[in-house]
């Protein structure tokens, strides 16, 4: 999952207890296959609890908009002009002397989080040109951020007190209004006190003052839990089982959970709650029939995931009206198309018509106006995509370098030409 250090995102820390969370290398890096007919819950299955009324009733359903694509693979072309000037236009400065490190981007690129090193090492909410610098970390070498949220008024972070899969984090909630910060989750301790308990990264998401997020709590098992940020509401389990990290999906917050198959045998299979009522939700038919996937992503209309064996990845898209799911990205050997920078993929994001990954070579772009995709960064970086804003970073020069500095773009996708077709 990238490098260790300033390098990459904070939130490369994707592997923090995944791994050792019991979806495991068995279920999520098993050679199967990336869609499988079917769906809903089996036998003997957990399911969601603490359910709360909301203005809403029923089940909601994600609602992808309509159009199949013409093809059914996309193909590799050059990054055009309008793209390169588009990201080099909204270029984050940086004050001399300091260094920054892209979190997360917001709607339409309108807030960014940023983690800023020089005298100290702080967290840095940027809307427009405006920044408000949120916390100081204690300490400025071992201690980062791994992942951030933002809803308008609450801004959630978690800080990790060091560089292991195994350090322990806490959650933060910061309010906009008042600017106070109060500490709202930890990492439950190991029996050494000084490493946490293995379990899903912690991606915060936070909708309308509501709190999600997810920690191991022992035994290979962890829980999705939800808190009311304003009055002090008490945190309250959505779910508990072997699970992956929890993600937004428009309306939906969606985990990859573990699940027996028919043959009894270990699987992976999505479930999803109602971010306003905390209800079950289902599932768009294709979603709900998938299995043993990884790297889901979606903004509640476009969904997109790595199947396929981990030699020879595929990147797979559906959007409502097509039949079924489609590999329009693939890679590896042994008669499947020659694209090495497919390898190790991970990090999908979606954000409307663009479908964004980071490889160990570089990160890309899937545009589905054309079907075709390209290389964003010159080289390793990542990209985060989200509900019509896409940031991009990279190293400028050698990344490990202690004068290395990254680069750090952002923009609107609704701004972007569509990319070339295929010639």
């Amino acid at each position: 999952m990238g490098t260790s250090g300033e390098a990459r995102r904070p939130g490369a820390l994707r592997a923090r207890g995944v791994a050792a969370a019991a979806l495991g290398a068995v279920v999520l890096l098993a050679g199967t296959a990336a869609c499988s007919p079917g769906g809903g819950d089996g036998p003997g299955e957990e399911s969601p609890a603490g359910s709360r009324e909301g203005s809403r009733g029923g089940s909601p359903t994600a609602a992808p908009p309509t159009g199949a694509p013409v093809r059914d693979r996309a193909c590799e072309v050059e990054l055009p002009d309008g793209w390169s000037d588009a990201l080099a236009a909204g270029r984050v400065p940086v004050p001399e002397g300091e260094r920054a490190v892209l979190t997360e981007v917001g709607p339409g690129a309108g807030w960014s989080v940023l983690q800023s090193s020089g005298a100290d090492r702080s967290i840095v909410l940027r809307e427009g040109d405006e920044e408000r610098r949120v916390m100081r970390l204690a300490d400025p070498v071992e201690h980062q951020v791994g992942s951030a949220d933002f809803d308008g008024r609450w801004l959630v972070f978690d800080v990790v007190e060091g560089r292991q899969v195994e350090s322990p984090w806490t959650l933060y909630a910061w309010d906009a209004t008042s600017g106070r910060r109060k500490a709202v989750a930890e990492a439950e301790r190991a029996a050494d006190g000084q490493s946490a308990v293995p379990g899903p990264f912690v991606q915060a998401v936070v909708r309308s003052g509501r709190l999600f997020w997810a920690q191991g709590t022992g035994g290979g098992r962890s829980a999705v839990y939800a808190r009311d940020l304003g009055g002090g509401g008490e945190r309250r389990t959505v779910y508990e089982g072997v699970v992956d990290t929890p993600f937004a999906a428009g309306g939906l917050l969606v985990w990859l959970r573990q699940s027996e198959s028919p043959s009894g045998g270990p699987e992976t299979r999505l479930a999803a709650v109602s971010t306003d009522t905390l209800r079950r939700a289902e599932l768009p038919g294709p979603i709900a029939a998938l299995r043993n996937v990884r790297y889901v992503a979606s903004d509640g209309r476009t969904w997109a995931w790595a199947g396929g064996e981990p030699e020879r990845p595929r990147l797979y898209v559906w959007r409502e009206g097509w039949p079924k799911p489609l590999p329009l990205v693939r890679g590896g050997g042994g008669g499947a198309a020659a694209e090495p920078e497919l390898g190790g993929i991970d990090q999908v994001q979606v954000s409307g018509e663009v479908v964004t990954w980071r490889t160990t070579e570089a990160a890309w772009a899937l545009d589905l106006r054309s079907r075709t995709y390209a290389r964003i960064t010159p080289g390793y970086g990542y990209a985060l995509a989200r509900d019509g804003g896409l940031g991009v970073a990279y190293p400028e020069g050698e990344a490990k370098a202690a004068d290395a500095r990254d680069a750090i773009q952002l923009t609107e996708t609704a701004t972007l030409p569509a990319l070339p077709g295929c010639e």
